[in-house]
């Protein structure tokens, strides 16, 4: 019998591991095939200027090389989940520009704000790759809920807005934020699914995160035990009697919401 297939949707080299990185660990433990597939991930051109705003990201994360050694990062936590990984061209918003060379997204307001419309032809072009991705690769499919309204996790979100059956990750540590969340959620009913995990399982997905070091700052957080203390609380606050991960599907509007507790 074949293997289980489970296809993660990382906007960014940290997504997955970040909100999925225990239910990953556990698939791939259980002898399933789990893939990430990040899409955001493509370098700028070499010689193309970079807003303001992208230079005092690069500095904030202390990177001689922020592309490479973002895939370094991102490579060592998928290898200790056990998962493999695919890496899309597709540069970070703060990289985008129009095609009269202005910045889309340069500045801290604009990276939370809305979708550009010059974006609209990104989101028709993954929405074909995701479709036929998910045709020839089969099996699950789960992708950003877009908690925290980050214009990339927004992207991904409206690509695969009409492709049925996909599981929607709330995306870690936007998620912690109960307003936050409570916005992702309005616009539809929810089946909520909380994934317990193992002890093992979360201190794996904790490893995996400090493997992103140079996003620690960003995402919050003043070093890897201070992200090992949030990641725990969160799990626990998520399960409330043991760690979790919580997973949405969308339903109609006369099926009440459920959750669904996992081992």
């Amino acid at each position: 019998m074949n293997a289980r297939t489970h296809l993660y949707i990382s906007p960014h080299l940290d997504d997955a591991a970040l909100s999925c990185g225990g239910r990953m660990w556990q698939q791939a433990q259980a002898g399933e095939r789990v893939r990430v597939v990040t899409i955001f991930a493509g370098p700028p051109a070499p010689d193309a200027p970079l807003s303001s705003f992208a230079q005092e990201m690069h500095a904030r994360w202390g990177l001689a090389d922020p592309v490479v050694e973002r895939w370094e990062e991102d490579t060592a936590a998928l290898a200790l989940l056990g998962v493999e990984a695919a890496y899309w061209p597709y540069v970070d918003c703060i990289y985008r520009r129009t095609a009269e060379g202005g910045f889309l997204y340069d500045s801290e307001e604009a990276l939370f704000g809305e979708v550009q419309p010059v974006d609209g032809a990104l989101v028709a072009e993954l929405t074909g790759r995701l479709r036929a991705l998910a045709r020839e690769q089969g099996g699950a499919i789960y992708a950003p809920l877009a908690v925290g309204h980050h214009v990339d996790h927004q992207v991904v979100r409206h690509a695969l807005g009409s492709l049925a059956g996909v599981v929607y990750y709330e995306d870690y540590p936007y998620a912690a934020k109960p307003e936050a969340l409570e916005t992702a959620l309005e616009e539809r009913r929810w089946q909520a699914e909380l994934v317990a995990l193992s002890q093992e399982a979360l201190e794996t997905k904790i490893a995996a995160i400090a493997c992103y070091g140079s996003q620690l700052v960003s995402l919050g957080w003043a070093d890897a035990a201070e992200m090992a203390q949030a990641v725990r609380a969160f799990a626990w606050r998520v399960g409330w009697d043991r760690p979790a991960e919580c997973y949405r599907r969308r339903v109609e509007a006369n099926i009440l919401d459920t959750e669904i507790r996992r081992d």
